[in-house]
Order: structure tokens, then C-alpha cells, then sequence
């Protein structure tokens, strides 16, 4: 079992590659840290549900190419509009989407 506290390269080292990872906080209050940390190791082929829904973290990781599947509500950048690393992704078919009304 992993510590209970670790720091960020070691909680970024349990995600390996092709997991499924659930992503909280939309804009806000997203584990942005960790999202960076886990684009630095170069993470690939992750699938990623987003809890309700996605925004900036989505699009970050999206941009990076870490995520090839998503579980998703909606992804957008609240008042700014559509996510625009989702859309070219969605509209390129490079992502793999399972939308949940």
C-alpha cells in the first residue's frame, strides 16, 4: 500500500500508462500540480473521467497527448467557451469520447 502522503513525482510515478484516471475540479480547484507532473514524466494512452465535468485540466492533458479516451459530461472552459485542445482533438478523431448526458 502506498504512504499515505507522498510527494508529487511519486504520486505521478503510481499513474502508469494507459490507466483510467478520474479528474476533479473542473476549472477550479483541479490537482493542476499533479496534472503537470504527470505530462512532465510523459504519460501516454490515459483515459480520463472527469468528475462532474472538465475543463483547463481536460485541455491540458489533452494538449499534451497524455489522454486518448474520455469519459466526460462536458468539457469547457466555463465563460470562455469550448475547450479548444478537446475540440481540435474530438473534431481530428484523435480521442476516443464516451459522453454521459
Amino acid at each position: 500500500m502506498p504512504p499515505v502522503w507522498t510527494d508529487l513525482t511519486r504520486a505521478a510515478a503510481m499513474v502508469k500508462d494507459g490507466d483510467l484516471v478520474a479528474l476533479g475540479g473542473h476549472t477550479r480547484q483541479a490537482p493542476m500540480a499533479l496534472l503537470r507532473e504527470l505530462i512532465r514524466q510523459g504519460r501516454r494512452d490515459l483515459g480520463a473521467a472527469t468528475v462532474p465535468t472538465g475543463g483547463l485540466n481536460v485541455d491540458l492533458l489533452i494538449a499534451a497527448g497524455a489522454v486518448s479516451r474520455l469519459h466526460f459530461a462536458q468539457v469547457s472552459l466555463e465563460e470562455y467557451g469550448l475547450a479548444p485542445n478537446f475540440r481540435r482533438a474530438m473534431e481530428q478523431g484523435r480521442l476516443a469520447c464516451f459522453e454521459y448526458p
